[in-house]
Parts: structure tokens; C-alpha cells; sequence
């Protein structure tokens, strides 16, 4: 239980820290403008709500299935966060923008995974039982 606690609560800070980073930089690049500090603030206060929410299901599910299974390397958690991102990229992107966009949020996806399983104790990471 410790051990999907610490998976979760670090998936939700690297959601965090690289979203809110990727946000600022997107707006940046599209206006040429930099927010307010109180406009950070809210967002990361919105992000890290949603970034605890979405981490408890998909970061545990992913947590709980693949170290179960004894497939917890950075491939798999990385291809478990970049799938969701090929079926929305599959059925919603209409435009050249978009696609351009979507590398973003491929890196995203990929900080997130690093994060998620660096952080996770080493004995689950070198587990390859089913026990």
C-alpha cells in the first residue's frame, strides 16, 4: 500500500510540475506573453487537483496491473501513458497544429511516466513475479 501512496502522490506532483510548466510555455510561444503570478497560482492549484484525481485511478491501475504482472519497466509504464494519447490523437486531430501540439503532450506523457516509475521503490521496479 506504501508503495502505490508514493506512486501516486509522485505521478501527481511530475502531472503537476510539467503541466504547469508545459502551460506557461505554450501560452508564451502562442501570445508572446507571460501570466500573472496569482494566474500560476490558480493553475496550479486546479492542476494538482486534477492531477491527484486522474493519478489515484490511472496511476494505480497502471501501478497495480503492471506490477502485478512484473512488467514494471519504463517502456511499459511509458506505453501505458502514451496510449491514451494515441487514441485521442487517432480520432481528434483535424489540423497541422494539433498534430504539432500533440508532441507536446507526447513529452508530457513521457516526463510523467519517467517520474512515476523512477520514484516507485526499486524491489517492485526488479520484480517479475506474479506474487
Amino acid at each position: 500500500m506504501k508503495d502505490l501512496v508514493i506512486a501516486w502522490l509522485a505521478s501527481s506532483a511530475a502531472f503537476s510540475i510539467t503541466f504547469i510548466g508545459f502551460m506557461l510555455l505554450w501560452v508564451w510561444l502562442d501570445d508572446g506573453t507571460l501570466r500573472s503570478w496569482s494566474a500560476i497560482f490558480r493553475l496550479g492549484w486546479v492542476t494538482i487537483s486534477a492531477a491527484l484525481i486522474v493519478q489515484f485511478f490511472y496511476g494505480g491501475l497502471i501501478y497495480f496491473v503492471l506490477t502485478r504482472a512484473g512488467l514494471w519497466t519504463l517502456w511499459t509504464v511509458a506505453l501505458a501513458y502514451l496510449l491514451p494519447l494515441l487514441v485521442i490523437g487517432w480520432f481528434s486531430i483535424d489540423t497541422k497544429r494539433e498534430a504539432v501540439g500533440m508532441i507536446a503532450w507526447v513529452i508530457f506523457a513521457c516526463l510523467v511516466a519517467y517520474v512515476s516509475w523512477f520514484l516507485v521503490p526499486v524491489q517492485t521496479r526488479k520484480r517479475r513475479s506474479w506474487t
